[in-house]
């Protein structure tokens, strides 16, 4: 790495993480003026309140960082140019595409930290952050109904259901996927219904189904009208974050989207989207950096304000953008794959913003 290089990375990244460490303990003074009614009516002890905003930290962490990283990228890269920096690079021959380079490396790093964070520690924490907001603050209780749950047991079987009604303890459209130790499917089970009852799950009209080691069907299917089985799983198991796909780790959702094809369950729009954005979503550390360059560096030609200016702007059509895509990828509109919805927001605003910085004078 360059001296140049080094020098805007020594000013992107403290400023970065001031930027970060303000925007969390916003959101956590936040969330806590929300709360406070629930803490002090319910007398939640301090160290129910410390853990609760332990587990909470990491969630802000993930979305609040490329905010963050747009924010310090756009008054660093403008600071440069307005102390005619970017000018004195340009004239000992670095264009603007190099000059991004350090920028591109903290967005880098901070798209890998995002990335480990959501992947290994967010589960975990979401599952404890909603446990101790369902336990301790009985003000802010959770919806009854959940749509699209999936979870699997120890006996390698893989429960999916359309709808989740927690006041009636009912499961609506349910396929239960049971596999060898090589998960290969060997049994499939649909049922329409599904009530939790104290001896197990009763399952209301539905077919069984005996599936072959190439995934064909064996002998004909066995419809029923009423079955009693004693599944190790319970209604609760299907509102932790594990059964959820936004929580999921990556791997964990790539596996649940291949056992739901093996299912015969065509339409994974939804998990399709989720599993892309556990991607996009660090990337987009990296994106905001160039956005960030790209558009302070136009203060050059046209005013120090504009080009800080330019670049929140286009960060927040990008934010626009990239919630409008994956709305787009969820609901299957203008039958466009689901992952191709995720992607053409980011791959545009990069597109976009290289092609500014080729034409820079």
């Amino acid at each position: 790495m360059r001296i140049l290089d080094r020098y805007a990375v020594r000013q992107l990244l403290p400023t970065w993480v001031w930027c970060l460490t303000v925007f969390t303990f916003l959101s956590c003074l936040i969330d806590l003026f929300e709360h406070l009614d629930e803490i002090l009516r319910y007398h939640i002890p301090a160290h129910t309140v410390l853990e609760y905003y332990v587990n909470f930290l990491p969630l802000v962490f993930v979305r609040a960082s490329p905010l963050a990283l747009l924010l310090s990228a756009a008054f660093v890269a403008s600071r440069l140019a307005r102390h005619q920096e970017l000018l004195a690079m340009s004239a000992s021959g670095t264009s603007l595409l190099r000059a991004s380079v350090p920028f591109l490396f903290v967005g880098w790093l901070a798209s890998l930290t995002v990335f480990v964070v959501n992947d290994r520690i967010v589960p975990q924490a979401a599952r404890t952050y909603e446990e101790i907001k369902q336990g301790a603050f009985h003000g802010r209780a959770a919806s009854d109904v959940l749509e699209n749950v999936a979870v699997t047991d120890t006996l390698n079987r893989l429960y999916h259901a359309r709808q989740l009604n927690l006041q009636t303890k009912e499961l609506s459209n349910l396929t239960v996927l049971e596999h060898d130790r090589h998960n290969h499917p060997t049994k499939s089970l649909y049922a329409s219904r599904a009530i939790w009852t104290a001896h197990g799950w009763l399952l209301l009209q539905g077919t069984i189904y005996r599936v072959g080691l190439k995934g064909t069907l064996q002998g004909d299917p066995e419809p029923f009208e009423e079955r009693l089985i004693t599944y190790p799983v319970s209604p609760e198991s299907f509102r932790t974050p594990e059964a959820l796909p936004e929580t999921m780790r990556y791997g964990q959702l790539r596996l649940l989207i291949t056992r739901l094809r093996q299912m015969g369950i065509v339409n994974v729009r939804r998990y399709e989207v989720e599993l892309a954005s556990k991607l996009t979503l660090p990337l987009m550390n990296l994106v905001v950096c160039l956005i960030a360059f790209a558009g302070s560096t136009r203060a050059q030609l046209r005013g120090n304000l504009r080009g800080l200016g330019l670049s929140l702007g286009w960060g927040l059509v990008y934010y626009v953008g990239v919630g409008f895509g994956e709305g787009i990828g969820k609901k299957g509109l203008f039958f466009v794959p689901a992952f191709a919805t995720v992607w053409i927001p980011h791959l545009f605003t990069v597109w976009w913003c290289l092609r500014l910085l080729r034409r820079a004078p």
